[in-house]
């Protein structure tokens, strides 16, 4: 995951900060997810993000990521 956030941020070097917009995979609810760098990796406010492939992600609202931390294998 450190790797895509990485890319992100390289890609968009004039930006502190990135915003990413998505639909949660347990509940389908919107889910905002600010990413931040930080001397130890990244900061994200809104939401998980998990590395579902080399390049991809999905995004849980922070209720479902509190009631299941993790993905399903489907």
């Amino acid at each position: 995951m450190i790797e895509i956030l990485k890319k992100i941020f390289e890609a968009n070097p004039e930006k502190s900060r990135i915003v990413l917009n998505g639909k949660c995979s347990d509940c389908g609810c919107d889910v905002i997810i600010e990413i931040t760098p930080t001397s130890g990796g990244f900061g994200l406010l809104g939401g998980s993000l998990f590395k579902c492939s080399p390049d991809e992600y999905l995004v849980k609202c922070p209720d479902c990521c509190q009631v299941n931390p993790k993905i399903d294998d489907n």
